[in-house]
């Protein structure tokens, strides 16, 4: 009696020996026998003692295409999957991690903007339970994390696109010289990281297309009575309308990029002594802003100035001159 070493009869052997699951296939290949599928633990230690008996004078087993399907490996492969899933996010630094007595341990650096470990545990097979996270803050250099603070923080107004280019963040379009320069600010903060932001290509916008509003507001007046600091009823539909169109203008021009401020300066005629008109046209100026922050204009946007008779409509000869100088005129501004 002797046992032949030829791969078929070896195979009828270890068929016999091993028992495998139906999970695993048995296979000669190019005078190899190879193991192939699924099988827990316990079998695969007795198909590796076998391999080893047969490194003494024997055909190689190969069972390094089995896998182990026993909890603890599968749990442990479970593992691995989301750590390689973590490993492949933008913005996730993977420092260290274990697994020790069916729990898991992981830290490492997590930029706010990256996407949530808890959540990429969805579909792993990993309990939650089990998973002890430490993630430190670091602001990743990635630049689609790098565009995303930037649009935070520069709030880009309509007319500008920031895209990224070959790992370059560029801006195009048109803005106003302010944003432009606190974008200038922002790229030289950038270089100093190794980055870019190129912003050779916008263009400035000056506000021309709100010059038609502001000349619109700044031909309107509101006109008093001799002697009154609150305008009378006549002048409350325009009072209405002025206050639709700086809310107007505002909105624009926080779309344009830029912020509107109204300045109201009070008038008086030469009727009295200065220092009484002085106050009283500081008064009426006062009385107006009152009026339009009732009607909903930002008071934040309006400025007030008592100008007395210095700044006068027109001369005094007739008394449509004087009452054309009791009034509160607008003057507007973009920042």
């Amino acid at each position: 009696f002797y046992q032949s070493l030829d791969p078929e009869f070896v195979l009828k052997r270890l068929t016999a020996s091993l028992a495998p699951p139906k999970s695993v296939r048995l296979s000669i290949v190019e005078d190899r026998i190879v193991a192939e599928g699924e099988a827990p633990d316990t079998w695969l230690d007795r198909a590796r003692v076998a391999a080893r008996q047969l490194e003494a004078g024997g055909p190689v087993f190969d069972i390094s295409k089995v896998r182990d399907v026993s909890p603890e490996a599968r749990a442990a492969e479970h593992w691995q999957t989301y750590v390689s899933r973590l490993e492949a996010q933008p913005g996730i630094i993977v420092a260290q991690q274990r697994a020790s007595g069916g729990h898991f341990y992981i830290s490492g650096l997590r930029d706010p903007q990256a996407a949530d470990p808890q959540a990429l545990l969805s579909g792993t097979g990993v309990d939650p339970a089990r998973v002890h996270s430490q993630w430190q803050f670091y602001q990743s250099l990635d630049p689609k994390f790098v565009l995303k603070r930037l649009v935070a923080s520069l709030a880009p107004p309509k007319s500008v696109r920031l895209t990224i280019i070959q790992d370059r963040i560029v801006a195009m379009g048109e803005a106003p010289a302010a944003w432009i320069n606190r974008a200038r600010v922002a790229s030289q903060q950038l270089s100093a990281d190794g980055l870019s932001l190129d912003i050779s290509k916008l263009l400035e916008l000056t506000p021309q297309e709100l010059t038609h509003s502001r000349d619109a507001i700044q031909a309107v007046d509101i006109f008093f009575d001799s002697g009154k600091a609150v305008p009378g009823p006549a002048q409350l539909p325009v009072l209405d309308k002025l206050a639709n169109q700086l809310k107007e203008l505002a909105k624009d021009a926080r779309e344009a990029g830029v912020t509107a401020q109204f300045m109201l300066t009070g008038h008086s005629d030469a009727t009295g002594r200065e220092t009484a008109n002085v106050s009283i046209s500081a008064a009426r100026a006062e009385t107006v802003r009152a009026l339009l922050k009732k009607r909903g204009v930002d008071p934040e946007l309006l400025l007030v100035r008592g100008a007395g008779t210095f700044e006068p409509a027109e001369t005094e000869d007739s008394r449509t001159g004087s009452s054309a100088n009791r009034r509160v005129s607008v003057t507007v501004t973009f920042h």
